[in-house]
């Protein structure tokens, strides 16, 4: 505690995606600092790489960068990345709220069904919504991370339509049988 504050730290990446906050965790070597690269040099912005801290603030949790890592990325191929140096002063920020988890998995093998099963990981006795994805995948990790966030901030639910389809083919269908 400092300050009255409750500090925790995780290892990962914290980034601001479309506006919201990602932490993107995973094994060493699972590609989160270059999964960070692609994104920075799509113009989203890098709040820390390696080690995230978090406090709490009202109802949100708010990632931010130990000191000595500020505006700095690391990755295997590159070695040490300036990101406002390489990719200008707005692609580092000093801290973000946190909105949503990815998780990369090297082996991840999800049941086939419509819809997936919604986790959450907890940070701060908070619970946020977490994502696997496999890195494995052929799938750009960037487009399925946009589209998952996109899904979780819209309110139309494409399984309730679908539902509501299979609803009204069946009324059709005991309709004619009837006749």
């Amino acid at each position: 505690m400092v300050n009255n504050t409750q500090i925790e730290s995780h290892h990962g990446v914290l980034m601001r995606i479309n506006g919201y906050g990602v932490l993107i965790l995973g094994p060493a070597g699972s590609g989160k600092s270059s999964l960070a690269l692609e994104l920075l040099s799509q113009g989203h912005q890098l709040i820390a790489d390696d080690v995230v801290d978090f406090s709490k603030h009202k109802n949100a949790i708010i990632g931010h960068c130990p000191p000595m890592l500020e505006g700095l990325l690391h990755t295997r191929e590159l070695g040490l990345i300036s990101v406002p140096t390489v990719f200008g002063q707005n692609a580092w920020q000093r801290q973000q709220t946190v909105d949503f988890v990815i998780s990369l998995q090297s082996v991840f093998k999800p049941n086939i069904q419509l819809t997936i099963e919604e986790k959450r990981y907890i940070l701060l006795e908070q619970a946020l919504p977490l994502l696997t994805l496999s890195t494995h995948n052929p799938a750009s990790l960037v487009h399925r991370i946009q589209c998952w966030i996109t899904m979780n901030n819209d309110t139309h639910r494409p399984e309730k339509e679908l539902n509501n389809r299979q609803q009204k083919i069946m009324s059709n269908i005991k309709y004619r049988e009837h006749s």
